[in-house]
């Protein structure tokens, strides 16, 4: 049920099952960062200045939309590389005893099937005039148009302006079936809302909104809170030693430990206030203890006082530059006495990314624990560059 209890939109579909019989690195297909989603957006609530749209036209002071297109049955316009073979469901009604069915196009299930739908839809957006990213494959721009496009899976992301979305939609059409959303402006000002990757974007008058889906927080609150339990203000403590950390955790109470802590690693990438209380649990992952559940726990309670965060991209001018802050906690962790990189990436005011992250080696000082995360912020930040060079924007960064 893709929808909900009160509008449900139940989907049905035949899927194969291929055995990993053999390893093959060439199977792989990639899917863009996150970061790339939000670069995309804040391109969206950047104002316009430039020049040389298409056409000669000048593109003036606007502000662009964002454009999600959904392909149904993606992979079946991927063509079969490979001679697979697949039993026929009893359904089918055209099979004789004994018959298996060779596939002519991509089936969900098999082990090829990601990688052929996104060279067929890299060749198609390649014949319309984008240029595929070579360290992020998964993006695209448009030189001449400056539309700039993430593809995760059959979802396409596009952030630039309504005419030449016009073009693109009527591209992909003629190639696929798709379903569409546009953040077109409305004539009352009011918001105007999309869902991409599960995430809900929306467009206000003062610029664009992402809020991560709800739902992992809404179990984590139902699964490791009581009903009259009060929130806390804050999802971790520094207060952690030894004698707190209490027996190890064992068989299947481990296993809940681990299953909670990798949703809250996913709820992490979209919730920086979680990020640095999130990575320290994650830590205990291989050995938990009672500590390391109380943890969790108080990350719980957390979440029921604030379950929802939202990213805001106010309209604001092109910038130019990357904006890397970043800073380091000496030996912050009482047991191993290793410190934590922490930093952020903005443009202008649009935060792209944010990461904490503990480091390998134990820093002598607070001069080499710092050395450390300004060689992390200035990694990160190559990686952003590049993601931005490839989405045709061509960024300096300072750190």
């Amino acid at each position: 049920n893709k929808g909900d209890t009160a509008n449900p939109n139940y989907r049905s579909r035949l899927v194969g099952r291929e055995f990993n019989t053999y390893r093959d690195d060439a199977l792989y297909a990639a899917t863009p960062p996150l970061d790339a989603l939000r670069l995309i957006i804040s391109h969206a609530a950047a104002t316009t200045r430039r020049g040389g749209g298409h056409g000669g036209r000048w593109r003036g002071e606007m502000h662009m939309e964002l454009m999600i297109n959904d392909v149904s049955r993606a992979y079946f316009y991927a063509p079969a590389t490979r001679s697979l073979f697949v039993e026929l469901p009893a359904e089918d009604g055209s099979a004789k005893p004994g018959e298996v069915g060779r596939l002519n196009v991509c089936l969900y299930g098999t082990r090829d099937a990601a990688k052929e739908w996104q060279q067929t839809l890299s060749r198609h957006l390649e014949g319309i005039g984008f240029v595929r990213g070579v360290g992020y494959p998964a993006v695209f721009s448009h030189p001449e148009r400056g539309i700039k496009t993430l593809v995760h899976g059959d979802d396409y992301v596009s952030a630039g302006e309504s005419q030449d979305f016009d073009w693109l939609e009527s591209e992909l059409l003629k190639q696929y079936e798709i379903k569409t959303q546009r953040t077109r402006p409305r004539e009352d000002g009011g918001h105007v809302e999309a869902k991409i990757l599960n995430r809900i974007v929306r467009r206000t008058q003062h610029g664009y909104e992402l809020e991560a889906d709800p739902r992992h927080a809404e179990l984590l609150i139902q699964e490791l809170t009581k009903e009259e339990s009060r929130s806390i203000s804050a999802p971790g403590s520094a207060e952690v030693s030894e004698e707190k950390e209490g027996e190890e955790l064992k068989g299947e109470q481990a296993i809940r430990y681990r299953a909670l802590a990798a949703r809250l690693n996913h709820i992490s990438s979209d919730r920086p206030d979680m990020q640095y209380a999130v990575k320290e649990a994650c830590r205990e992952m291989s050995s938990p203890t009672t500590g390391s559940w109380a943890r969790v726990e108080r990350m719980a309670k957390y979440l029921k006082g604030k379950p929802r965060l939202v990213w805001r991209f106010g309209w604001q001018d092109f910038s130019a530059t990357f904006d890397v802050f970043t800073d380091a906690n000496w030996a912050g962790c009482r047991r191993t006495r290793k410190s934590t990189s922490g930093g952020c990436i903005m443009v202008g005011d649009h935060c792209i990314k944010s990461w904490a992250k503990t480091q390998s080696l134990i820093a002598k000082s607070s001069a080499e624990s710092e050395l450390y995360a300004v060689v992390k912020a200035s990694t990160e930040a190559l990686g952003i560059m590049t993601l931005a060079q490839e989405l045709g924007d061509e960024l300096k960064t300072r750190v």
